[in-house]
């Protein structure tokens, strides 16, 4: 238990949860005699009131049992009913085929904490913010007064809600993001580890002999972005290979609506064939795949690469370097560090960075190797 729980406890709270302890370790069985009131003012140094309001809070909650004339005794470990608020962006399959490239994520994610929390007995919570920051600010006060018994979230509010997840934090309700982490606030989180992934991916095109590769990502309003940026510019560095990075302004809907597309064409218009581009999502690529092929690039002059899947069906000819995310693996560790946090298992806050896997299909072609 942490410095600030501590002061923020009255004595019967602290003698309650010394108690607790003692009842969850093992120190006594079902059945045995729970010490009397005035063994356990000795024991501790507290008064009297103290140890009965301890008691009747721990009779309450059904680990002890009083018998009249006989004492108090361990009852059988009461079954625990918990609920944690799961907060995400959205959770839909679009019957568009370019925004459903790579929006499979945030799905897959929540059906493993879904089968995972079940499991582990304690019931989901759900939230949908429909990437509004504002619409997030609601659900995260609204969970602080509901007083769940821990939060589960994909943060997309930036600086302007942090104040909400400080009020999370006051209020002792643990705390565990997942797909991303912050680095504003000490927050436990479980992802994939993108800048790993990046550099991978990035790596094995070249191993592949492509000469250059073009990096297209979307605005780094995030740690995913920023570090799958980072992971691509070790690369390149490590290679001595000149770096470009080409960052697209976009509007909700990541490539769905016209003015996205447009802007797509007009970046991918900007590369110079032959080369692989690499994006950092898979929703863009499935719109610069279909571009590629509309201004009639051959194939033997470029490869893809992107992070998920695409659900393109290329070619033999067309090299697709795929950056596939532990999503179920994610899914079970945020749960389990979920659970661990309420029961008070750790107090620093952890950070798990899982390693995606790369899958190539397709070959590279001659074109592509450098000179």
């Amino acid at each position: 238990m942490s410095v600030d729980r501590i002061g923020s406890l009255s004595k019967p709270q602290l003698l309650r949860s010394a108690l607790l302890d003692s009842l969850k370790d093992g120190s006594f069985k079902v059945g045995d005699r729970f010490p009397s009131e005035p063994e356990l003012i000795t024991r501790y140094g507290v008064s009297r009131a103290t140890v009965r309001e301890a008691i009747i809070s721990l009779e309450q909650e059904g680990w002890l049992r009083r018998l009249q004339g006989k004492g108090t005794f361990v009852s059988e470990r009461p079954k625990v009913h918990r609920t944690v608020a799961v907060i995400a962006p959205y959770l839909y399959a679009n019957d568009s085929p370019d925004f459903r490239a790579g929006t499979d994520v945030i799905p897959l994610l929540m059906q493993s904490i879904e089968h995972h929390a079940r499991k582990k007995g304690v019931s989901i919570s759900l939230y949908l913010d429909n990437l509004e920051v504002e619409t997030e600010r609601e659900n995260l006060l609204n969970v602080v007064e509901r007083g769940v018994d821990a939060v589960l979230m994909i943060y997309i509010g930036g600086p302007a809600n942090l104040d909400c997840l400080e009020k999370i934090r006051a209020a002792n309700i643990p705390l565990v993001l997942f797909d991303r982490y912050i680095e504003e606030l000490p927050i436990d989180a479980v992802a994939s580890d993108n800048q790993l992934g990046a550099y991978r991916a990035t790596m094995r095109l070249l191993d592949e002999g492509v000469s250059s590769v073009a990096y297209i990502t979307g605005p780094i309003d995030s740690t995913v972005l920023r570090d799958r940026r980072q992971g691509y510019l070790d690369a390149m560095a490590e290679r001595g290979i000149a770096a470009s990075v080409l960052e697209l302004r976009q509007d909700l809907g990541e490539g769905v609506d016209r003015s996205n597309y447009d802007r797509t064409y007009d970046l991918v218009r900007q590369l110079r064939f032959p080369t692989a581009i690499f994006s950092a999502d898979a929703t863009r690529l499935a719109v610069i795949s279909q571009i590629v092929e509309e201004m009639g690039v051959p194939r033997s002059d470029y490869a893809l690469g992107c992070f998920d899947e695409p659900y393109l069906n290329p070619p033999e000819d067309l090299m697709l370097v795929k950056v596939l995310q532990p999503l179920r693996e994610i899914g079970r560790n945020a749960v389990d560090l979920t659970l661990g946090r309420i029961e008070g298992r750790s107090d620093a806050p952890a950070r798990l960075l899982l390693p995606p896997e790369i899958l190539v299909t397709g070959a590279w072609t001659q074109a592509l190797i450098g000179s």
